[in-house]
């Protein structure tokens, strides 16, 4: 399995994750903004080695949610539901109690974005099921610098790009799937050059034909 490279605040929310769910019957829940890599740090802790030999399955909630309706789950020793901001009222608990009923000793990593924690508060059942509330902020400067550094060319080093990197990081808004997304059609612009370079102005052109509403 190819792994993406975790930016720090992943790798130290990958870390709470799986001590929280490295006990049996643990429940984690973990939240951030579309882009931030809930998904990716999901993926991280399927592959964790602190797990093995436990069996760990990743699903969105409407999958665990349809298999748990149809009585056809087969609850593992870590249950990671995927996308749970779209869970419909009820469907957390539901998931919860399922998997303490048919095997108390599984872990649960409730993840998506912010609607989770209303649904969540609201739910008083699940609210004191969570061992674990945690959350995915957005890159630093020094992140976004550290992911873009293997995107880009070699070339783009000198102080104008660096102004080019501030202007991802800013309009991306520390996202890392934003200022990838960013970064990768700019190194298609620097590609087209001799000098492999490109500037603040060539990142918000990519920006306006990605989001005709900023322009």
């Amino acid at each position: 399995m190819h792994l993406t490279v975790l930016t720090p605040s992943q790798q130290a929310t990958l870390a709470k994750i799986v001590c929280a769910v490295a006990r049996p019957g643990g429940v984690a829940l973990l939240c951030g903004p579309q882009g931030v890599g809930v998904s990716t740090v999901l993926t991280h802790v399927a592959a964790s080695d602190r797990l093995a030999p436990r069996r760990v399955e990743c699903r969105d909630i409407e999958t665990w949610t349809s298999a748990i309706a149809e009585g056809a789950a087969d609850v593992p020793d870590v249950v990671l539901a995927d996308d749970c901001h779209r869970a419909a009222e009820g469907d957390l608990f539901r998931l919860v109690a399922t998997c303490r009923r048919r095997r108390p000793e599984a872990s649960l990593v409730l993840a998506g974005e912010g609607r989770l924690l209303t649904l969540a508060s609201r739910d008083g059942r699940v609210e004191q099921a969570v061992h674990l509330r945690t959350s995915l902020r957005p890159c630093t400067i020094a992140e976004s610098r550290a992911l873009l550094a293997t995107r880009l060319p070699p070339a783009v080093t000198d102080d104008t790009t660096s102004t080019a990197l501030l202007a991802i990081h800013e309009i991306g808004g520390g996202i890392p799937a934003a200022m990838i997304r960013l970064a990768d059609l700019a190194a298609v612009v620097a590609s087209a050059r001799h000098d492999g370079r490109f500037n603040t102005a060539d990142v918000e052109a990519v920006h306006r034909r990605l989001s005709p509403l900023a322009a």
